[in-house]
C-alpha cells in the first residue's frame, strides 16, 4: 500500500553553532497518514505533529539528538531522498509565484531597476 504524501509547505531556516557558524537548513512539511511530518532535508531527519507548530518544535528537539548524538569526523549533511527533495522546490517555485502575482507594479519596476545596475544585484551564497 501506497502512503499518499502531501505537500504542504517548504520552510527554510538557520542553525547556529557557537564557535562552528551558521548553517541554513530547508525543512519540507507534509501531511501523511492522518498526521503532520517536517523533514529536514539536509540531515536527512523527520518528527511529527499534530500541527505544523508542533512538527517544528519537535524537529528542533531531533535537530539537537542528531547533533548530539553525532561522531567526531562524520559527515553533518546527509540528504534526505531526492523525491523529497523535489516537493521541497515546486512548494518554492510555487510560492515564489505567487509572490510574484501580488506584487505591485511600482515594485516590479523597481526590481528590475535595482537588477540592471551593477551595483544593486548582490548575490550572496547560502
Amino acid at each position: 500500500m501506497d502512503i499518499q504524501i502531501e505537500p504542504k509547505e517548504a520552510l527554510t531556516g538557520f542553525l547556529e553553532i557557537l564557535n562552528v557558524g551558521k548553517f541554513r537548513l530547508d525543512f519540507l512539511v507534509t501531511y501523511e497518514s492522518g498526521s503532520s511530518y517536517i523533514r529536514c532535508l539536509d540531515f536527512g531527519i523527520m518528527s511529527c505533529g499534530g500541527t505544523i507548530k508542533e512538527c517544528i518544535e519537535n524537529i528542533r528537539e531531533s535537530i539537537s539528538i542528531y547533533l548530539e548524538d553525532l561522531s567526531e569526523g562524520e559527515n553533518l549533511y546527509k540528504p534526505a531522498l531526492a523525491k523529497y527533495w523535489q516537493m521541497f522546490y515546486k512548494l518554492r517555485e510555487e510560492s515564489e509565484r505567487q509572490r510574484e502575482k501580488t506584487l505591485s507594479a511600482q515594485q516590479k519596476k523597481a526590481i528590475h531597476e535595482s537588477i540592471s545596475t551593477q551595483s544593486g544585484l548582490v548575490l550572496q551564497y547560502a
